[in-house]
């Protein structure tokens, strides 16, 4: 736990969807791209922690480009490994509330990352996060309130983010789906979403990167 704690220090922190089909499998009609890299990156990526910057690499995937957040791990000066990047992408949506994004998958390792969102909800603001290292520890999910009214949840990842390392192919793309609304209210019942703010990654080679609705 004490890594896991590391990892998110300086973080700005505040049932499940499923799917395991081609990338650039979207859920409706509904769906709203935000990245997809192909006409070059979307110049909102915004840099919250580190020094390296979102770059256009190919994908092998079935499209030409996606996007690649590096990520890495570092030791502090007490030992303990943390992740010093952080990348936010500006969605602002208040029409959906499923989070679409191909993860992959280039031939190269991938060490563990998290994907999430900021959101405005009926309750206040909520960081809400997914990370595979819950699920190779067999984490619960986890709740945190501020003293603001503010909160942050992290789940398990419903699709294997790492690549590499005895996890998945190196090779290997995946379509991670979630409706954010569903997660938010098995802390919450009577909460509702009310805008996507921003994307959150600390890493990744992502594509497709989208919200829709039901």
């Amino acid at each position: 736990m004490q890594r896991f704690l590391m990892m998110y220090i300086l973080v700005p922190l505040s049932l499940l969807i499923v799917t395991a089909c081609a990338p650039s499998s979207h859920n409706t009609s509904t769906f709203i791209l935000y990245e997809d890299a192909e006409e070059g990156l979307n110049p909102q990526w915004i840099v919250m922690r580190g020094e390296s910057t979102p770059s256009r690499i190919e994908a092998y995937n079935g499209s030409q480009y996606c996007v690649n957040l590096p990520v890495s791990w570092e030791k502090n000066d007490q030992g303990k490994w943390y992740n010093p990047h952080e990348y936010h992408l500006p969605l602002n949506n208040n029409q959906g509330t499923i989070l679409e994004v191909d993860v992959g998958g280039t031939g190269q390792e991938i060490p563990h990352y998290v994907l999430g969102v900021i959101i405005d909800t009926t309750y206040g603001k909520r960081t809400i996060l997914w990370d595979s290292w819950y699920n190779h520890e067999n984490l619960d999910a986890h709740f945190t309130e501020n003293a603001n009214g503010d909160a942050s949840i992290v789940f398990p990842s419903p699709v294997e983010l790492v690549r590499g390392y005895g996890y998945e192919s190196t090779t290997k793309w995946s379509h991670f789906e979630v409706d954010i609304e569903d997660y938010l209210q098995q802390f919450e019942p009577h909460n509702h979403l009310i805008q996507i703010k921003t994307f959150i990654a600390t890493g990744g080679n992502l594509d497709n990167i989208g919200v829709s609705s039901r």
